[in-house]
């Protein structure tokens, strides 16, 4: 009877296996290796980044500060575990690889960062210290399916660099400019990801870059970046948008546009063009090409849709190596595009609102950079159960859970559902959906799906209940023979 009660306390859900073996021979030695899985392990069940929150038991705090700072591997040695993982796990023929850039802002520290730390240079606010982190992030082309990721790239800027103007930045080659990690990304994605699955590289306007077009594009990979700038045509005498905006309607389509700070929730009716171009290479430097053959589509709203909720209509303006011939392709971009918000999320869910590791008592850029490396798969975890309920997930339940955490799922099961249908879970039992459905109850999320769907956060929420109810449901399991 004293085991059945504790039955129904709420779910905790540790992925003890997800990372054992993943960093095998990549690390010095085996203890290191050992070390960082369970270090791993502690930043999920914790939910937090935060050494002296996440690591409970002395010992293994310090051992895990030792960990961080042993200078015989570094971040990058990290991040190769987490390169070969998504390698393995894709098994579809094309896939999205969508990319971005972030800023880690640790001015709260100030005080412990030296301005001789190598791994540690101004943020954009030029006196507060941090870096950046540019990842490529892999997906199925639907975006209810995460693989990892293909290239992480970790990287400061000096304190004494001279401005753009002095450094005359301009007539530097892309190889000599900070916007080459763009290039640098594809590429390592394209070197990394076995030559039998395509590619369609997803970037936002900061990757509208003519040397990406040149060199990155192949039989296998295809761009797919949002337009920054009225570039200049070739052979027409007219700029893109002028041209572009010219062209004949080719049809409607309805678009699910996320909320944000600025744009409300809301279905968007959008007209959509589309045309074929051919863009001229820019006259500050010399290129292998002097124009560069792509296809241009517009999605724009109708302005009288937006006036009284004082919002700027959404336009797209995306260019493509694609071939877009039809209306059904030009809208199948348009939903890939829309993917590129999960890149965003990701850095949502390792800051502020998740893993909060901006607020990081570390005292050197070194161990901070081999912090994010784990803390990047990790917030990976949350994000794909969030997807889980997007559709029925064809991620096998067995590659996040334990024999034993199914069955606590399954006992929970009966303290989050309602009474009535509606508050019933939907999904198939014992597969991931099912599984996340229960783990968004217990962060609070209500259920009904005319409230929409959880959040990345509430998702960590559930986890973070999960994780105050552990140690006690833990002492009880092994207590059954007892009792």
């Amino acid at each position: 009877m004293f085991l059945n009660q504790w039955y129904f306390l709420y779910l905790y859900i540790m992925l003890t296996h997800c990372y054992t073996g993943v960093y095998d021979g990549l690390l010095p030695d085996k203890r290191l290796e050992k070390r960082l899985e369970t270090s791993m392990q502690d930043l999920l069940i914790s939910g937090t980044s935060i050494i002296n929150k996440a690591v409970k038991d002395h010992s293994k705090k310090i051992a895990t500060y030792r960990m961080l700072s042993n200078e015989t591997f570094n971040h990058d040695d990290i991040l190769k575990g987490s390169f070969n993982k998504c390698i393995k796990s894709i098994d579809q023929g094309h896939v999205l690889c969508i990319q971005d850039t972030t800023e880690f802002n640790f001015n709260g520290i100030g005080n412990k960062l030296s301005k001789l730390d190598p791994d540690i240079g101004p943020t954009s606010l030029k006196k507060i210290p941090g870096f950046f982190c540019h990842p490529m992030l892999i997906t199925d082309t639907k975006g209810t399916q995460i693989f990892g990721f293909s290239s992480v790239l970790v990287y400061n800027r000096e304190w004494d660099q001279p401005d753009k103007n002095k450094r005359e930045y301009k007539k530097l080659s892309i190889e000599e400019k900070e916007s080459y990690r763009w290039l640098q990304a594809s590429q390592e994605t394209k070197e990394r990801i076995h030559e039998n699955v395509k590619l369609t590289i997803i970037g936002d306007r900061e990757n509208d870059i003519y040397e990406d077009f040149e060199r990155i594009p192949d039989e296998r990979t295809n761009l797919l970046i949002r337009s920054r700038s009225n570039r200049h045509l070739a052979n027409k005498g007219d700029k893109l948008y002028e041209y572009i905006d010219s062209q004949n309607v080719a049809g409607q389509i309805d678009v699910k546009i996320r909320g944000s700070k600025s744009r409300e929730k809301r279905i968007a009716n959008l007209e959509v063009k589309f045309c074929k171009v051919a863009i001229k290479s820019p006259v500050s430097k010399k290129h292998k090409t002097n124009s560069i053959d792509l296809y241009a589509i517009q999605a724009k709203e109708f302005r009288e849709d937006t006036l009284e909720k004082d919002e700027e209509p959404i336009l797209w303006r995306l260019l493509t190596t694609h071939k877009v011939d039809s209306l059904e392709i030009a809208t199948q971009c348009i939903e890939w595009y829309k993917n590129r918000w999960l890149i965003e999320e990701l850095f949502r869910v390792i800051k502020t609102k998740g893993f909060c590791i901006e607020s990081t008592q570390l005292g050197s850029g070194f161990a901070i950079k081999k912090l994010l490396a784990m803390t990047l798969e990790v917030a990976m975890e949350i994000m794909q159960l969030k997807l889980a309920l997007k559709a029925e997930s064809p991620i096998g339940i067995n590659r996040m859970f334990t024999e034993k955490q199914i069955l606590l799922l399954t006992i929970l099961l009966k303290k989050v559902e309602g009474a009535t249908a509606k508050q019933k879970n939907p999904y198939k039992k014992q597969t991931l959906s099912w599984a996340a459905w229960i783990i968004a109850r217990l962060g609070s999320w209500s259920g009904y799906k005319s409230h929409g769907p959880p959040g990345y956060i509430t998702i960590k929420n559930g986890y973070d209940t999960f994780n105050t109810q552990f140690e006690v449901f833990e002492l009880v399991y092994e207590m059954k023979d007892v009792y």
